[in-house]
């Protein structure tokens, strides 16, 4: 939904509801990026240099999009020491819109240019879904840090491809965009479920933005929904279940008609761990995506909603608690990136990024072919 479009009323009570939720900041910040999003001059040539920009940067930002603009750009700018030097985007005046409110010193069309800098440490990759491989190969192989965001494959090929180039090239990091595992309330869950016995059972119930049929998200080379959105919970799985238990598992599908954007699956991991997702995008959700969780773990009865309020029964103790405003973990996600840079500490595990890409792609083959899929955490 293109808000600047919509009636004053509706705008004023949109604001009002994200100032609650968000705070003011960023409430502002997700405001800008609705007219950056129709961001207008583009720069003539193949770069625009802000002369006034962070020459000495050592940051680059890959894709202009909202995202980018309202999150990457701003945790980058007020939580890191990171200064961003470059941004690059197909749309020219994204990339120009983006410098200009963060001060960096270059919007380029040129990602060689990016590469040869030896001065930029860390690349954050929020372009089109098919092109985050893409990229992040290109700036692992010049010994560069990456962040991808997700989804941070799209096919099996290019999930070895990326891994061929993590293994050839170990001096580069890579972080990813699942942001959620580091919210903190997902943090408080996890201890409490690591504390309890035995697997785990546990339910998703994802409502999702409502999309046209003609959105890029569906065109065959992005992925669709599964890739494009439900990777972030399929991660979740992950992180609930543990890595070491998840692998082999099995996964079975439930589709109907609209399988493009409503869709259910189902996953047995291989230590008897169940998790049943369900995404639903059958309409305006006026707060963004909504999520709930419920989990039982040994004596342990749990739900989050909304990364907002948690919920643990443990026998005879309850616990609640409600954060101020809502929090997905981008802020900590994104800082986490640069700051491994700066601290020199480890990336991501290998065996942690093959296993969450696997999962996905198992899980869009599974509603793809309408079969039960198994999977394993090999390429």
């Amino acid at each position: 939904m293109d808000y600047t479009k919509e009636p004053l009323l509706f705008k004023l009570k949109k604001v009002t509801r994200y100032v609650s939720m968000y705070g003011l900041e960023r409430t502002f910040k997700k405001v800008r990026s609705q007219y950056h999003m129709k961001a207008s001059p583009s720069f003539d040539g193949e770069r625009w240099i802000n002369e006034k920009g962070s020459k000495d940067g050592d940051v680059a930002i890959i894709g202009c999009g909202n995202f980018a603009f309202s999150t990457i750009a701003h945790y980058v700018s007020k939580k890191t020491e990171g200064k961003i030097k470059y941004t690059l985007d197909t749309d020219k005046a994204k990339a120009l819109s983006l410098a200009k409110e963060y001060g960096a010193y270059c919007a380029t069309a040129r990602y060689d240019e990016v590469l040869n800098d030896s001065g930029i440490k860390v690349v954050y990759i929020a372009s089109n879904h098919s092109t985050h491989a893409e990229y992040a190969i290109q700036a692992i192989e010049k010994g560069k840090d990456v962040h991808i965001e997700k989804p941070h494959i799209v096919n099996y090929e290019q999930l070895v491809r990326l891994e061929k180039a993590m293994l050839a090239h170990p001096e580069s990091r890579v972080f990813m965009g699942f942001n959620r595992p580091k919210s903190k309330l997902f943090e408080k869950l996890l201890h409490e479920i690591k504390l309890q016995p035995g697997n785990i059972m546990m339910n998703w119930f994802i409502a999702g933005h409502e999309i046209d049929d003609n959105h890029w998200y569906f065109s065959e080379a992005e992925g669709g929904r599964v890739m494009g959105n439900l990777c972030h919970w399929s991660d979740l799985c992950i992180h609930l279940v543990g890595l070491e238990n998840a692998f082999p598992c099995t996964i079975s599908p439930a589709i109907a008609n609209e399988a493009k954007s409503n869709f259910a699956i189902s996953i047995t991991f291989a230590d008897g761990s169940q998790a049943a997702l369900t995404f639903s995008a059958k309409g305006h959700t006026f707060e963004g995506v909504r999520e709930y969780l419920n989990v039982h773990k040994g004596d342990l009865l749990a739900s989050l909603r909304d990364f907002e309020n948690l919920s643990l029964d443990i026998v005879d103790k309850k616990q609640y608690r409600k954060l101020f405003h809502r929090d997905h973990g981008h802020s900590a996600n994104i800082t986490h990136s640069y700051n491994a840079h700066k601290n020199d500490t480890s990336g991501e595990s290998l065996e942690y990024i093959r296993g969450t890409g696997l999962l996905v792609l198992k899980i869009k083959e599974a509603l793809d072919t309408n079969s039960i899929v198994h999977c394993e955490n090999r390429l």
